[in-house]
């Protein structure tokens, strides 16, 4: 590869974000883990001053990269279309005119295991909701742990045409003020037994939200988290159901939860999600500030 190229594409893993927790805050919701540190053998990181691709690189990338890395770059709108067959890690920051992940076209995401990505303003999701074609491909179901941070707007994240995500055991999601859902219906294709029985995250056990006003739930179908232990929410005001974790038995600990009053006091429930199946929540002293009442008149 010649030094334009190694401009364009260098196969290192960039180590920044050791002050991460001071850029987005102290407290212990508002930590942002820092990126993944692990080194595939097939590494591309995307960089500051990056342009043109070829189309060989291109071809190159999509059907062989087992981690990318994508910062700083001030042109890209998407990544490109193709067979992300071997794809296992996704890493991306700082990319203004980033609109989305992976446009139409994109498929093949049978080894991805981390999504995280922080500092992309204008990304509206990871894959859209009517663009995907391979629904029985297998894609999303190695996901383990998807982080996203201060990407203000984004709508929704992932579209659901599968009836599980059988291995996502993290979800973490701060700073995106116009998340209504994070998995949403695919336009076009799903099985008719999700919108009745829900879709299923098994090995599902931490979800962290945080300053989402306008997140309604997290999956615009039934949740179905069985494993769930750890629920942390701040900042989401919009909220009114949770996820159905069911009743716990013997040895198996009822799910913790960290949430406001306000919004505990306003969530929906029935015979599937109810108080009872979560420990009693612990009521974080952070509110949601009110407008003084005051007179205009002097």
């Amino acid at each position: 590869m010649h030094g334009d190229q190694l401009g364009l594409l260098q196969l290192v893993q960039d180590g920044r974000y050791g002050d991460l927790q001071d850029r987005v805050g102290d407290a212990p919701m508002q930590v942002f883990p820092n990126p993944p540190t692990d080194k595939f053998n097939r590494h591309i990181e995307i960089a500051e001053g990056s342009h043109v691709f070829d189309y060989a690189l291109v071809r190159v990338m999509t059907r062989f990269v087992e981690s990318l890395h994508v910062h700083d770059v001030s042109t890209i709108g998407s990544m490109f279309s193709g067979k992300w067959t071997f794809l296992r890690q996704c890493r991306m920051e700082r990319c203004p005119k980033l609109d989305e992940f992976f446009p139409i076209g994109s498929g093949g995401f049978l080894q991805l295991e981390t999504i995280w990505a922080i500092d992309l303003r204008m990304a509206r999701w990871v894959c859209n909701k009517t663009g995907y074609q391979d629904y029985n491909d297998g894609s999303f179901r190695n996901l383990r742990c998807l982080r996203l941070c201060s990407c203000p707007s984004l709508q929704f994240v992932l579209p659901v045409w599968v009836n599980s995500f059988p291995s996502l055991e993290t979800l973490h999601i701060i700073h995106c003020g116009q998340l209504r859902h994070v998995f949403v219906l695919h336009q076009l294709w799903y099985p008719m037994e999700i919108s009745i029985q829900g879709v299923a995250f098994p090995k599902l056990a931490t979800i962290h939200l945080h300053d989402l006003p306008v997140l309604q739930q997290i999956c615009e179908v039934k949740m179905v988290a069985p494993n769930l232990k750890t629920i942390k929410i701040r900042g989401c005001w919009a909220l009114r159901r949770l996820p159905v974790v069911g009743t716990r038995s013997g040895d198996m600990k009822k799910p913790t939860a960290e949430i406001e009053k306000d919004v505990w006091d306003a969530l929906e429930w029935d015979g599937e999600v109810c108080p009872d199946h979560f420990e009693a929540p612990l009521h974080s002293r952070y509110y949601k500030k009110k407008l003084p009442r005051v007179s205009v008149l002097r």
